[in-house]
């Protein structure tokens, strides 16, 4: 593994984070299929590119970037989390005849081969650096002269329904978490765009465009498989954990959080809304 600065990212990444995201992680990307699709559209993919895949997880927007850019294009790539890319390159191994490699790494200090990329991508992954303008020189150093960024990163928490209402639910039976300080990292760091478009002209990009996007997220197939989901993994999995919660209350949330499911079914799973922003931008 190369150098880590993030030890924070690194330390749940590499433990509780990992173990979550790995126990849900044919839902989630199922879920988040359709965001990374739209963060594709804004990176405008062609054959034979050479792609740099940051927060990279299980491989799913490798794998569908590397249909995109076949027969002579390549795909890198990274993540913090040593279980998550096991799985990526488990699944890989299915996958004969695709130019895909992943490595383990912090991308705010990853050494990339300079100027070697086309694009850099990201669904979801680029939110959690200590020093963001940092992570992004370093980035920016691997993309070729023109090349380009993209990626995909959430509103803040009062733009995010199954994030916010959910919350609120459980915070009426165990204590809330203490609000993070708006440029901690974290999954809704990026919430202000000004401070995404500061971040980015600090690591020298230039035209830099950022769109919101607005799109059901399913929380669960079904009601049994959202609250699971619900009841553990975002803020109100994190408030349930570190609460000091018996079982009967826990399983008493779970029933609350069941009948706030039931207003959110439709005929393809539980859905609630979700916003992001797209962003897009070039070198220097």
């Amino acid at each position: 593994m190369n150098e880590i600065v993030n030890a924070d990212m690194s330390e749940f990444w590499n433990g509780v984070g990992s173990e979550k995201w790995l126990r849900f992680q044919e839902a989630m990307d199922a879920n988040l299929r359709p965001f990374g699709q739209k963060a594709m559209a804004a990176a405008a993919l062609s054959s034979g590119e050479a792609v740099l895949d940051i927060g990279c997880g299980c491989g799913d927007t490798s794998f569908e970037m590397a249909r995109k850019i076949d027969p002579e294009g390549r795909i890198l790539g990274v993540d913090i989390s040593a279980p998550i890319l096991e799985r990526a390159k488990d699944r890989a191994m299915s996958l004969a005849g695709k130019t895909i490699e992943f490595d383990c790494g912090d991308a705010q200090v990853h050494r990339f081969e300079a100027a070697s990329f086309d694009v850099v991508f990201s669904r979801f992954g680029v939110m959690f650096f200590d020093d963001p303008v940092a992570a992004f020189k370093n980035m920016r150093r691997a993309l070729r002269a023109d090349g380009r960024l993209a990626f995909i990163c959430w509103q803040p928490l009062t733009e995010n329904e199954w994030v916010e209402k959910p919350l609120d639910l459980v915070s009426s039976f165990v204590p809330r978490p203490a609000p993070m300080a708006p440029d901690a990292p974290g999954p809704l760091s990026f919430g202000d765009p000004d401070r995404v478009k500061r971040i980015l002209t600090k690591a020298g990009f230039k035209d830099v465009k950022i769109n919101g996007f607005r799109s059901p997220f399913t929380v669960g197939r079904d009601v049994d498989e959202a609250v699971l989901f619900l009841t553990q993994m975002g803020p109100a999995g994190t408030a349930i954990a570190q609460s000091e919660a018996d079982e009967a209350l826990k399983s008493h949330i779970a029933e609350e959080l069941r009948e706030f499911a039931l207003q959110y079914v439709t005929d393809n799973g539980v859905k609630m809304g979700s916003s992001t922003w797209i962003v897009s931008a070039r070198n220097s």
